[in-house]
Parts: structure tokens; sequence; C-alpha cells
């Protein structure tokens, strides 16, 4: 017999048509109508509280737990802070039902800032979300969650059979696993960028090669001249050459360096500048010195000397700092004759340096004065920029079929200015094609400003014979409106 009818027959129980016995229910249920009639004061009774038991033994589509004896639990303390408001909650039981991700971690940060916290009946599915294997986001949720989930969510969470929410310690760095550690030493490097160091050296001699390759990637975290020291421990002594090379990079992406020094020196020597007759080099040697530092010797490149070649390298792992010294000037003259007319100009290529660098100045100097989308090399350094640089820069002419406004997006997940969400959005109507999937435009309507929706429509209406920018634009309408009411509800 089906579940349906079961239900039938069970509605039909206690009427004129059908006798209330046990004979046709689940085992499980006998029991309780024993019980019910025993204790009741007439078939009407039995029949309501029986209907009630069996509709919620269906509707859960579990059995009964059969436990000898009862399972003792504790209460959640009283919490101290207000639940969000019921426009807020409404809109968060969407955001989890539609798997919104990019908004739902906006959500979590709107109530963060107001010191609010989750209600109750929304903490199974939201501690639930926390701990599914493969979430790419569950580290940012359990960051915010700390302190949303109030003693209720941390009283659940064991009962759910989850660990808490708090961030580890370093206490734990001995028993943590691989993945952890990372975790552990990216956090205590912004921290305490001395105690990385320390942490490191205490367990290094008991990692893998890959697992201390992995950990020095870390380091990049807060990298200065004080880590010089254990970087060339590693660089001088460690068995991997894996490991040797990565304490080089790290040692090469510090200005400070007595590496850097060494090329700074030997550019200083070899490498000359004048206004009216550009650049002169002079000869310079291969040596073994050289070779230790990772400066190759031989180019690959037809045209290009080996001499000119060795310090063309040298020349890629300087800081905007060196150029400054070298021609004696400002910051933003030394980027900007380095863009126009650099040593090695048919070779050379400074983005990456800038990129390794985070060096958000450089960048803003070389792109300020650019057409940004006519230089796809210089298209990289867009996400260095803070919010208040990216309003200067000129967006305009046609961008490339290949381009990813996620490219675009960086580390910083602030809120663009209008003159640029302009500029993005022209590129975006302006391509032949628009696919974005639902969270690449998640992450863009939340850096666009609420604004920007009427920009949105009429944008929309000159390509609505386009069919990928007409679902484009249906979309980015539809989260610009959801950001909006999350701002408003709180």
């Amino acid at each position: 017999m089906s579940i349906t009818d079961n239900v039938i027959n069970i509605a039909l129980l206690g009427t004129a048509n059908r006798e209330m016995t046990s004979g046709e229910l689940p085992e499980d249920l006998v029991g309780i109508l024993e019980r019910l009639k025993e204790n009741a004061a007439d078939g009407e009774e039995v029949f309501y509280k029986g209907a009630a038991a069996f509709f919620a033994y269906y509707r859960s589509g579990l059995e009964p737990l059969k436990l000898k004896d009862p399972v003792p639990i504790s209460e959640a303390g009283p919490e101290t802070r207000p639940y969000v408001g019921q426009k807020a909650a409404a809109i968060l039981s969407i955001l989890l039902g539609e798997k919104y991700v990019n908004m739902l971690l906006f959500w979590y940060r709107k109530a963060v800032e107001r010191e609010q916290l989750i209600p109750p009946e929304y903490l199974p599915q939201v501690l639930a979300r926390v701990f599914q294997p493969g979430s790419q986001t569950a580290k940012r949720e359990r960051q915010l969650l700390i302190s949303l989930v109030g003693n209720r969510g941390r009283w659940l969470l064991p009962i759910m059979g989850y660990a808490t929410l708090q961030e580890e310690a370093d206490d734990t760095w001995e028993t943590a696993t691989h993945v952890d550690r990372k975790l552990i030493l990216s956090r205590v490097r912004r921290e305490n960028p001395v105690r990385g160091i320390e942490m490191l050296r205490a367990e290094w001699k008991n990692e893998s090669a890959q697992h201390r390759a992995e950990l020095l990637t870390c380091l990049e975290i807060s990298l200065s001249v004080a880590d010089e020291d254990f970087l060339e421990e590693v660089r001088g002594g460690d068995r991997s050459s894996t490991v040797r090379d990565e304490a080089l990079r790290l040692l090469r992406m510090i200005p400070e360096s007595r590496i850097l020094r060494l090329f700074a020196e030997t550019l200083k020597k070899h490498l000359h500048y004048r206004r009216l007759l550009g650049w002169a080099v002079d000869p310079i040697a291969y040596s073994e010195e050289f070779k230790k530092l990772g400066i190759n010797e031989v180019s690959s490149n037809k045209g290009e000397s080996d001499s000119d070649y060795i310090l063309r390298q040298m020349a890629q792992f300087m800081p905007l700092s060196f150029w400054c010294e070298f021609f004696d000037c400002d910051p933003e003259t030394a980027a900007q004759r380095m863009r126009k007319s650099p040593p090695f100009s048919k070779h050379i290529y400074l983005t990456d340096t800038i990129l390794g660098y985070k060096d958000r100045d450089w960048a803003y100097h070389v792109l300020k004065d650019e057409r940004v989308l006519q230089s796809p090399d210089l298209m990289q350094l867009v996400p260095l920029l803070s919010v208040e640089q990216r309003e200067q820069l000129n967006l305009s002419g046609k961008v490339d079929r290949n381009f990813y406004i996620s490219q675009w997006f960086g580390e910083d997940d602030s809120e663009w200015g209008e003159r640029f969400s302009q500029g993005v959005l022209k590129m975006i109507y302006g391509m032949d094609y628009c696919y974005y999937d639902r969270p690449t435009c998640e992450a863009l309507a939340l850096r666009l400003p609420a604004s920007m929706y009427d920009y949105v429509v009429a944008l929309g209406a000159s390509r609505e014979s386009s069919a990928s920018h007409w679902e484009f634009t249906v979309r980015l309408q539809q989260l610009l409106l959801m950001k909006k009411d999350i701002i408003q509800a709180f």
C-alpha cells in the first residue's frame, strides 16, 4: 500500500465508515494508538490526537527513534544581541533556498555591521552550509558566522556533530593538518609576521618538501627584510630544489634584500640613461654568483645579446623605488618613464614586476593616462587599484571578446564608483556576446552601486535583440534589486 493510500485510510479512521483500530497501522504507531485509547475521554479525542500523531509520522518520512533512555540536552545560554528583523530574515530564507553564494556573504556582512544575530530557525541550514565538503566559500562564511550564530548556534554545533566556528589558535599548530597549517600561518603572518617565522622553524624539518614549499608561499603575506635570514637559510641549505627556488623567489620580492641590493649596484654600474641620447649599456660577463641568484646566461630572443639579457633579468626584479633613485625623480615620473621608454624595450616586461610587488601606486601611474582596453597587458593591473583610482581610468574602446569581468574583481570586493561602473557596463554591452554565470553576475552586482539599475535598463534596451545581453540584463536587474533590499532591510 502506498503512502498516499495510508494517508487516505487514516483520514477515514474514527468516522462512520472506518473503525479506529490498530490492525492496519504501521507497527511503530500501534503503541501510540493504544495509549491514546487508554487516556482519552471519548472517541473524538482519540481521533483528533491520533490524526495529529499520524500526520507528523508521515510528514517526517522517518521512523520514530527507539531509545531505551532519554538523551539529556543542555539549554543554550540567553542572547545579549538582537536578531535581525523579519524582512532581513525573509531575504535570508530566499538566499539560502536559491543558493545565492555572493549575496549571502553580503547579507552576513551587513548583519555583522549591525551586530545582529541570525534567527534560531535558520541556524541548522546556515551551519550545515559551512561544513559541506568542497565549499569554496566556507572559510569566509565561517569568519562571518562566528559573530552571527550567538549562543544558540554555538550550542547547536555539537548536537549537529560539527566542530566550533572559532578560527584555529596558534596552539593547534603542532596537531593541525597541512591545509589548516596554511590557514593558521596566513592568519598569523597578517597579525604577527615574526611569530609566523618562529612557527615555521619549529616544525620545518618534519614537513615534506612539497609541504615546505607550500608553507613558504604564505610568507608573501607581510613579506619584509625581517624574513631574509630565514629565507637565506632555506635557500642555502634545504635539500629540495623546489623549496630553494621558492625561497629565492621570495628573496627577490624584498626590495631591501641583499640580492636586490646586488642587482641594483650592478645595474647602476652597467646601465646609463641620458634624456637626449636614451639608454646605453656596458657589457657584463656571466658569473657563478649570478647563476646562484637565478640569473640565466643565454637569451632565447634573436637580436638580444647575452649581456643585455643578464641585465634585463635584473631590471625586471627591481621595484619602483629603485627607478626613482636611478632617475632621481618622483614615483609618478619614474613609472611613466619606464612605461614609455624602458631599457631593453623590445624584451622587457614590467607588468609581471608590478603584479609581483602588488604595487598599487605603480599600477595607477601607468594606467591613468592610458586607454586601458587597448592594452591587454595593462588590463591585468586594474585589480590592484583602489576604488578612487579606478574612477580615473579611461575605459573607452572595444573590449576583447575573450575578456572576463571576473579578472577585474581582485581581492577587494568594495563597491565601485559610478564612473568606473558605467565604463564597465558599457564595455560589457559593447561585447558581441555576454555569457556570465550567476555567481559572476552576483559578484558584479555587489560591486556596482544600486543606483546603476536604471543605467542597466537603458543599456539593456539598446541590445534587446541580443539574447545573451537580454538574459544578462534581466539577471543583473534582479540582483541589483536584491542588493538594494538587503541594504534597506538592515
